[in-house]
């Protein structure tokens, strides 16, 4: 009755029949596995089920009251209630946010009332709580920071620099350098007038990306390069985390969490959905997690690619590896590029949790400037021949129109790729990235161009994805990442390209089943008792739902 009860319940519809059938039920076959378990006497079969049934009640089937919030196992007039009783009691509905508590929804905003004072939206403290602050002395890294722009507004260049400035200790920027990319005012006196280290070029006509950051780097005074984008908003104690890592493996790019800036607020500012980036065999840049398997920590783990526009690295092992191709225009492949010179020529690309930056992403519709959909294939076709020689026949199925494309002098980049004694393409896909590897033999078109009709694709490509119609199922992610770690420690070469990434995903035995064997095996009767019980109230409850398996990420 409590369950099926009509008042106004958060109890979904599904749930409340199911709990009918539990109740119905309750006279289990003698042959179950809890009445096996449990001993000849069904009573206490029962009563563990009804004890069950019980928690779920009074956890699913909380009244909603108008007007109030949920403070956790609480519900009061408003969050400020919920945090007079001290920092523990603000959960549920409520977030504890700059020693205050508030709505989730204001968290997640910039503190309106501060915004004149300081010249930007103030974001949400996004770290992990495991997060320690960095204070070590980072004197010999200090870093030039560069950021290209085109047709920006000055109130995203206004507050990504005044954040930059509020966030960062002086003494490790060696400069700001902005790159004017063709743009009618360079801003350089109203950027000079927020900050003495500002250094402006002004490009006269428009280079485009690649070339605007090769520009700059050639000019930076510091040891360290520290790329970003004109529409950031950096966060608390963000820098020195990453200076650590590049301190500790100078051949490493190490790129901060981005959280998430919605193109049309930029007061607003969400967490960081957890993954890692890669590409598709089309070059196309997106961001996973199969099988969820990476966790919101503090511990820096390793990420298949870059996307090529914020991170750290030193600037020796930037021109060391010859970045970048400067027949690569506009703009489109430099983070391609990047992936594949530090993973194939002896570095590594890691993720830093507690490093957290606040991005602006943009869909094409929002991007204040034209990119050429001919010259960002043109520059896709470069780095195929490059560096993906052995699977030519992959990449130009799915980008068809490279093959007639003439793609110029080539033979710098093989022999700076040569000099480098890069790996091949396959060590690459054994040892870094698995999914790509598993997708090779999987691509097709989202089309309805009757051309491609042999490259349709059976199903809708999962969101984000452009080139397959399912994603690898994360087993067999998990068994292909083990053996690349047991192919590494037999080399004795873990430490130097999978750093601090062991607690993560690496590892099927680390998804297992927790404790010593005895306690694997109470676990395997637990839940084999737990999968009889389901089946049985299932077959008399019968809920008329769609049980779908699909997740998407929205990043």
């Amino acid at each position: 009755q409590v369950a099926a009860s009509p008042r106004t319940s958060r109890t979904p519809p599904a749930l409340r029949h199911m709990l009918e059938g539990v109740v119905l039920e309750i006279a289990m076959p003698r042959g179950s596995p809890p009445a096996i378990l449990l001993g000849a006497d069904r009573f206490w079969a029962h009563a563990a089920v009804l004890a069950l049934l019980l928690a779920a009640v009074v956890v699913a089937d909380v009244a909603v009251e108008e007007g109030k919030v949920s403070c956790g196992f609480a519900r009061k007039e408003s969050c400020e209630v919920c945090g007079s009783w001290g920092r523990a009691w603000c959960s549920g509905d409520c977030r504890w946010r700059h020693d205050k508590c508030i709505t989730e929804a204001e968290s997640f905003r910039g503190e309106e009332g501060e915004v004149d004072s300081r010249g930007f939206p103030f974001p949400p403290d996004t770290r992990s709580q495991k997060c320690k602050e960095v204070t070590d002395d980072f004197s010999n890294h200090t870093v030039s920071i560069i950021i290209p722009w085109l047709a920006e507004t000055w109130e995203h260049m206004e507050a990504t620099l005044k954040a930059l400035v509020y966030f960062t200790p002086a003494n490790l920027i060696e400069e700001i350098i902005f790159v004017s990319d063709g743009n009618a005012d360079s801003r350089e006196a109203a950027l000079k007038a927020i900050s003495d280290k500002v250094v402006v070029i002004a490009l006269p006509t428009r280079h485009g990306l690649i070339r605007a950051k090769m520009k700059a780097v050639s000019i930076a005074k510091a040891p360290v390069l520290l790329f970003m984008e004109s529409h950031c908003i950096v966060n608390r104690n963000w820098l020195p985390p990453l200076l650590q890592r590049v301190r500790e493996n100078p051949r490493v790019l190490a790129m901060p969490q981005l959280d998430f800036i919605p193109a049309t607020d930029f007061r607003v500012y969400y967490p960081a959905t957890v993954g890692h980036w890669r590409y598709e065999w089309n070059m196309n840049l997106v961001f996973t997690n199969p099988g969820d398997f990476i966790k919101d920590d503090e511990v820096p783990y390793v990420s298949p690619g870059t996307s090529g526009g914020i991170f750290a690295m030193r600037k020796d092992w930037f021109q060391h590896l010859g970045l970048f191709d400067p027949y690569m225009l506009e703009w489109g492949g430099d983070h391609f590029e990047l992936t594949m010179k530090v993973w194939r020529c002896g570095g590594v690309i890691e993720i830093v949790p507690c490093s957290r930056m606040g991005h602006l992403f943009r869909e094409v519709v929002h991007r204040p400037y034209h990119v050429s959909e001919w010259q960002v294939v043109h520059n896709y076709a470069r780095l195929a021949q490059v560096w993906i020689p052995d699977h030519l026949r992959i990449f130009y199925k799915v980008k068809p129109q490279a093959f007639v494309m003439w793609l110029g002098d080539l033979s710098e980049q093989l022999a700076k790729r040569d000099e480098l004694k890069c790996k091949s393409m396959e060590w690459y896909l054994d040892n870094v990235d698995q999914e790509l590897k598993w997708e090779a033999d999987k691509t097709c078109l989202w089309t309805p161009n009757p051309a491609h009709y042999l490259m349709w694709c059976e199903n809708k490509p999962p969101d984000g994805r452009s080139i397959v119609a399912k994603e690898m199922p994360p087993m067999e992610y998990l068994a292909a990442k083990q053996a690349a770690r047991a192919r590494a420690e037999q080399l004795r070469e873990i430490s130097e390209w999978q750093p601090g990434s062991e607690e993560h995903y690496d590892g099927i035995e680390n998804s297992a089943l927790p404790g010593p064997l005895y306690i694997k095996l109470l676990w395997i009767l637990l839940l084999a008792s737990a999968a009889g019980v389901g089946r049985t109230f299932w077959k008399r409850s019968r809920p008329s739902v769609d049980r779908c398996t699909k997740k998407t990420h929205d990043v």
